[in-house]
């Protein structure tokens, strides 16, 4: 956005009043040079200005020059005619910029002023001429680089010293740095100007020697600013060796406790197994004790019925038992490592230092594989110790329809289903039933087997 504007500016009285125009670069809105009411521009006198303004984040820096002339429909006091020399992102050299600026105010008040008197109404009809050097101010920029912030602190101070070109020089050279403390500068040689500021004490005015003082106190208040800097700097730098002691021996911490559990865990799951080995054991010896004590009953008198009986209730007893024993123990969960506190954010002391940068966003959690897997292999383990346990303890139940033929008023045979729920057990002896029922039952199974 690096350019050089030339703009032009007048008090013109009724009806424009102050007027400015752009006569070179690209016109924007900028803050106006009208001076009226703070500063009284004399006769054969000079005011010169340097200030600063920002567009879109960019710095601008403009240079002006007022010198005194009438309106041309009034006699009132105060009138002036300027130029000036705005800056954006880069600026030419002191030297150049003086030479320019004189150049260009010159041109302007020999072709529009006549007898101390504005010749036209405003500042669109102002006659220009292009300055010489203008092209070189183009292909001599540096940048602005010495503006601190973007703050706008709507000070201004008046100077009172000497304004010829080598004397301004090193007064604008070295007001830029000063702008960081005032928005604008004024310099002028004129005892009335200086006067009237002093008594109007609308902003502070000094002479040379206090503008030395203005640039010295703002050295001190930037080494006084590095040094509180540094200290937060350092305090910074002890909080995080605090900080990182802290943390370290927390993580340290959850890593042993997390590897104690991880072998504790690899121990549960390796009996697991084992465990799981046995069960599939404890079932099939179950199951061959069933078939042992069917075979007895079916060669067995009733006189053995009560002993088959007590030796299967003692038999299940052993299997609920090794069934209990067997059980598949839980895993102990894995913390994730984390900090207990994060760092807090640097704050600085001063405008003129970049902050620290701020905390880092909390990351989100992510799952431990090792625990998911765990907990999959535990919920099927189980899962398949619960659905043998039913299929043993709780068989599948069959239903048998039996029709029988009726005859209705028609003599029309028909078929009626009837419904006849037969739980078949695994062990009959667990109904309970009379003895005379269990012979009954018993001699019909041997008959129905050797048919």
């Amino acid at each position: 956005m690096s350019s050089v504007n030339l703009i032009a500016f007048g008090t013109f009285g009724n009806p424009n009043g102050f007027t400015q125009t752009f006569f070179a670069g690209n016109p924007l809105s900028v803050k106006t040079f009208d001076i009226r009411g703070s500063i009284r521009v004399y006769p054969d006198s000079k005011l010169y200005s340097i200030r600063k303004e920002y567009k879109d984040g960019s710095p601008m820096v403009a240079y002006a020059v007022y010198t005194y002339a009438k309106e041309p429909s009034s006699a009132r006091e105060g009138s002036f005619i300027g130029s000036a020399i705005l800056f954006i992102d880069e600026i030419a050299e002191e030297n150049i910029t003086i030479r320019c600026l004189n150049e260009f105010h010159e041109n302007l008040t020999g072709k529009n002023v006549e007898n101390d008197t504005l010749s036209v109404n405003h500042s669109d009809n102002f006659l220009v001429s292009k300055l010489s050097d203008f092209d070189k101010i183009r292909f001599n920029l540096k940048k602005i680089d010495t503006l601190d912030s973007a703050e706008i602190t709507n000070k201004q101070l008046m100077v009172y010293c000497e304004t010829h070109p080598s004397a301004l020089q090193p007064m604008f050279k070295r007001s830029l740095d000063l702008l960081n403390v005032y928005d604008t500068i004024y310099f002028t040689s004129s005892n009335k100007i200086a006067e009237w500021v002093h008594q109007k004490n609308i902003f502070q005015f000094v002479q040379k020697d206090g503008f030395e003082n203005e640039i010295r106190k703002l050295s001190e208040d930037r080494k006084r600013k590095i040094l509180e800097t540094i200290a937060d700097f350092e305090k910074e730098k002890s909080r995080l060796g605090d900080t990182e002691r802290q943390v370290c021996e927390d993580i340290k911490g959850k890593i042993e406790k997390n590897k104690e559990q991880h072998a504790a865990n690899a121990e549960k799951i390796t009996e697991s197994e084992k465990n799981l080995t046995k069960i599939s054991e404890v079932y099939r010896t179950f199951s061959r004790k069933i078939d042992e004590l069917v075979n007895q009953l079916k060669t067995a008198d009733s006189s053995a019925l009560n002993s088959i009986r007590q030796a299967y209730k003692e038999n299940k007893n052993v299997f609920t038992e090794n069934i209990r024993d067997l059980k598949v123990p839980d895993l102990a969960t894995v913390s994730e490592p984390r900090l207990s506190q994060r760092p807090e954010p640097f704050k600085q002391s001063g405008p003129y230092l970049q902050s620290y940068p701020s905390e880092r966003r909390e990351r989100t959690d992510r799952p431990d594989t090792f625990k998911m897997a765990t907990f999959v292999l535990s919920l099927l383990l189980a899962a398949a110790i619960a659905g043998l346990v039913w299929l043993y303890l709780y068989p599948e139940k069959k239903v048998v329809q039996v029709y029988s033929t009726q005859q209705d008023d028609n003599n029309t045979p028909q078929q009626e289903p009837i419904v006849e729920k037969q739980t078949v057990d695994t062990i009959p002896a667990l109904q309970a039933k009379s003895n005379g029922d269990i012979e009954t039952q018993i001699k019909n199974e041997i008959d129905a087997k050797s048919k």
